[in-house]
C-alpha cells in the first residue's frame, strides 16, 4: 500500500511539473491575452500579403488590432467620454474577411450620422465559430469589457449544434478557447498551442490544407474559357477526389458555363475569389453523396427539420442572453438568413439542384428556431425581414454579405441598438414580415 501510495503521489508531482513547466514554455509562444482566448490561428496580416491574388487588391487584406480581431484598437477598460459600449459577437459575417468595411464599422458610422459619437461597437467576430465559441466568448472576454449592451449575431447556414448546454457535462482534455476543457482549466496558454499546432479548432478541422491552392484557383479563373472548367476538375481530381473520373469531375463543375465565372472576372471592389471548400462541397453534394437528404420544396425541407437540433440550438442562444441579464447587460440577437433570400444568389447556383437545397434546409431550421425562441421570450431580430427580395446583398459565391447587404443589416442594428441606449426596447416585428 505504501509503495503504491507513493508513486501515485510521485505520479501527481510528475504530471504537475510537467504540465506547469510545459504551461511556463507556451505562454512565450502563444499570443497575449484576450487574443488567445478568441482566435485558435493567428491573423496575421504578412501571411495575407504574401498572396498573390490579393497583390493588385490591396484594400482587401483586413487589419488586425493586437487581439487579433478586425477592428480598431480596443482597451480593456472603457475609454473617456463612451457613454453606450457594445460589444458583438459572431462569425465571419461580422469578421468579414473579404469586405472592405465589417458590421461593427458600418453601425457606428450609421451612429455617427445621426450624432451618437459616444458610442462604441466592439467587434469580436471570429470565423468558422458557432453558439458553444460565442457564448464562452462571452463568458471570458466581452463581459470582461463590461459593455452596457451585446449584439450576438447566429447565423442559419452552420450555426444549429446537436448538444445543449449543459453544466453537468465533463469537459474534453483540450479543447478550442474559450470553451472549457480539462487541460484548460490549468494550463490554458499549453492547450491553445496544441489546439493550434494539431489543427484541432472549427477552422483546422473543417479546410483541408493545400499550398497555395487559393492562388492556384483563382489563376485558373484568368484562364481561357474553355480551359477553366478543366483545369478546376485536375484540381479536385489531384487533391480531393483522385478515384473520381475527370468527366465526372467536370460535368459537375461545367454546368454553369460562363456564368459560374463571371464573379471571379470582375475587376471592381466587387470581385469575388474561388475557395477550395466550395466547389468540393458543389461535388460532395451533386456526386458523392446521392444519399444525403436533398429538399427540393419547402414542404419536403420542413419535415427534415430536427427538434433536438432545435432546442439544442436555443440553448446556447438563451444561455448567452442569461449570462449578459446576469451581468446587467442588455443583449440583442440577430438571426442571419441564407444568401438564398437573395435572388441573384438564387439564380448563380440554379444548375446546382442538390447543393442549393441545404439552402432550403437551413431556412427551414431558421424559421423553427424564431417560433421556438419567440415562445421561450426571446425576440432576436429576424434579418430576413430586411434582407428578403433585395439583390445584390450576398456574394453569390460563398454566400457572405455585400457592402450593400452589411448597410441594410447596420441600419437595423444601429437603430435597435441606439434605443437600447436610450433606454427604450426594441420592438420585434412580428415572425414572417
Amino acid at each position: 500500500m505504501k509503495k503504491a501510495l507513493f508513486w501515485s503521489v510521485f505520479g501527481l508531482l510528475l504530471l504537475a511539473v510537467t504540465v506547469g513547466g510545459s504551461e511556463f514554455l507556451a505562454s512565450f509562444l502563444t499570443p497575449p491575452w484576450p487574443a488567445y482566448e478568441l482566435r485558435p490561428i493567428v491573423a496575421s496580416v504578412s501571411n495575407m500579403r504574401q498572396i498573390k491574388t490579393l497583390a493588385d487588391k490591396p484594400k482587401l487584406i483586413p487589419y488586425y488590432n493586437s487581439w487579433g480581431l478586425k477592428d480598431q484598437e480596443r482597451a480593456i477598460e472603457r475609454p473617456a467620454g463612451i457613454h453606450f459600449r457594445s460589444v458583438f459577437v459572431g462569425d465571419s459575417f461580422l469578421e468579414a474577411p473579404f469586405s472592405l468595411t465589417p458590421l461593427s464599422e458600418m453601425v457606428a458610422n450609421e451612429w455617427a450620422e445621426h450624432g451618437i459619437r459616444d458610442s462604441e461597437a466592439i467587434n469580436l467576430g471570429i470565423s468558422a465559430t458557432g453558439p458553444p465559441q460565442y457564448y464562452y466568448r462571452i463568458k471570458a472576454v466581452a463581459l470582461k469589457l463590461k459593455p452596457d449592451a451585446m449584439l450576438e449575431l447566429f447565423y442559419s447556414g452552420n450555426d444549429f449544434v446537436p448538444n445543449r448546454l449543459s453544466s453537468w457535462s465533463i469537459p474534453p482534455v483540450v479543447a478550442e478557447r474559450p470553451e472549457p476543457s480539462l487541460l484548460g482549466a490549468v494550463a490554458p496558454h499549453l492547450d491553445w498551442l496544441i489546439v493550434n499546432r494539431l489543427g484541432l479548432s472549427e477552422f483546422g478541422r473543417n479546410n483541408k490544407s493545400i499550398p497555395n491552392e487559393f492562388d492556384t484557383l483563382n489563376a485558373i479563373a484568368k484562364k481561357p474559357l474553355a480551359e477553366r472548367t478543366g483545369l478546376l476538375a485536375d484540381h479536385y481530381k489531384k487533391y480531393y477526389y483522385p478515384d473520381v473520373s475527370k468527366a465526372a469531375l467536370e460535368e459537375v463543375l461545367g454546368r454553369g458555363g460562363a456564368a459560374f465565372w463571371a464573379p471571379f472576372e470582375r475587376t471592381d471592389d466587387k470581385r469575388e475569389y474561388l475557395m477550395g471548400w466550395l466547389p468540393a462541397n458543389v461535388i460532395d453534394w451533386e456526386l458523392i453523396h446521392p444519399d444525403w437528404p436533398a429538399p427540393m420544396t419547402d414542404a419536403e425541407a420542413d419535415r427534415l427539420v430536427d427538434p433536438a437540433e432545435i432546442d439544442a440550438t436555443a440553448s446556447w442562444l438563451m444561455g448567452a442572453e442569461k449570462l449578459a441579464a446576469a451581468n446587467g447587460v442588455k443583449f440583442l440577437l440577430a438571426v442571419v438568413p441564407l444568401a438564398s433570400v437573395d435572388p441573384d444568389y438564387a439564380a448563380y447556383w440554379k444548375p446546382w439542384p442538390r447543393f442549393y437545397s441545404q439552402n432550403r434546409r437551413r431556412e427551414a431550421s431558421r424559421r423553427a428556431l424564431l417560433a421556438e425562441l419567440d415562445k421561450r421570450g426571446l425576440h432576436p431580430i429576424d434579418l430576413a425581414q430586411d434582407l428578403q427580395g433585395v439583390p445584390g446583398t450576398y456574394r453569390v459565391t460563398d454566400g457572405h454579405w455585400t457592402d450593400l447587404g452589411t448597410s441594410i443589416v447596420a441600419k437595423r442594428v444601429a437603430a435597435d441598438l441606439a434605443r437600447m441606449r436610450a433606454g427604450v426596447a426594441p420592438t420585434p416585428r412580428p415572425l414572417g414580415q
